[in-house]
Formats: structure tokens, C-alpha cells, sequence
């Protein structure tokens, strides 16, 4: 009788584990060997003030984008997509981002501003 009981508290103790549900967020992977992160869907017309850390000139928007991956600190970026009179174009990476810094965040009609998204997994 105690083994059945015993034996009923451990498959109840499975069932609570197993429908419990464990979420957690992610919003870049930094290892040696990868550097990735996910973001949000562009936000044409705006751009993040304030929060620059670093700026630059890209060929392109990926590039842009790549750059932000690389610096740990970069949370979003500000994309201007007129080129310049060299054919490039500006992208300044921010270490923070439109919901922290919400009085920066300001319609900019040559920029595109894009953030790091966390990604929710269930566990």
C-alpha cells in the first residue's frame, strides 16, 4: 500500500511537470563561434534619438544589420535609406530602444528603425 501511494506521488509530480508550462525569452546569442539575434519588424519613418553608440556608413540595410549582431551593446538601429552623395548609406546603433527611451523615439522620414526582438520558447 505505501508503494502505491509512493507510485501515484511520483506520476502526479510527472503529470505537474510535464503540463506546466516554462517560458523564457531570448533576445541575442553570443557564443565565440555564432552571433545572432532577432528583429522586430522595420518601422519606416522613425528613429530612435539619443541612444547612439556607434555610426557609420553601410552598403546596405543587412549590413547595418550585421553590424548590431557584432556589438554587444546594440539593442536597435536607425537605417536612413536615402543614400548619400558616395552611394552609402547611414546606420547608427542604439543601446536602447523605442519602449525604454519612448520620448527619443521621433518620425524621421529618411530613416527605418528596427529593434531586437525577444523571441519567447516554452519549455
Amino acid at each position: 500500500m505505501a508503494f502505491l501511494a509512493l507510485h501515484e506521488m511520483h506520476v502526479l509530480i510527472i503529470f505537474l511537470l510535464d503540463t506546466a508550462t516554462v517560458v523564457f525569452g531570448v533576445s541575442r546569442i553570443s557564443e565565440p563561434s555564432l552571433k545572432a539575434a532577432n528583429f522586430a519588424k522595420a518601422i519606416e519613418g522613425w528613429k530612435l534619438n539619443g541612444s547612439v553608440v556607434s555610426q557609420t556608413k553601410v552598403d546596405a540595410e543587412s549590413s547595418c544589420r550585421v553590424k548590431c549582431v557584432e556589438d554587444e551593446r546594440c539593442q536597435s538601429y536607425n537605417f536612413g535609406i536615402v543614400e548619400d552623395s558616395s552611394g552609402r548609406f547611414a546606420c547608427q546603433l542604439s543601446d536602447s530602444d523605442r519602449f525604454a527611451s519612448r520620448v527619443n523615439f521621433s518620425e524621421v522620414e529618411d530613416f527605418r528603425y528596427r529593434g531586437i526582438e525577444v523571441v519567447i520558447f516554452p519549455c
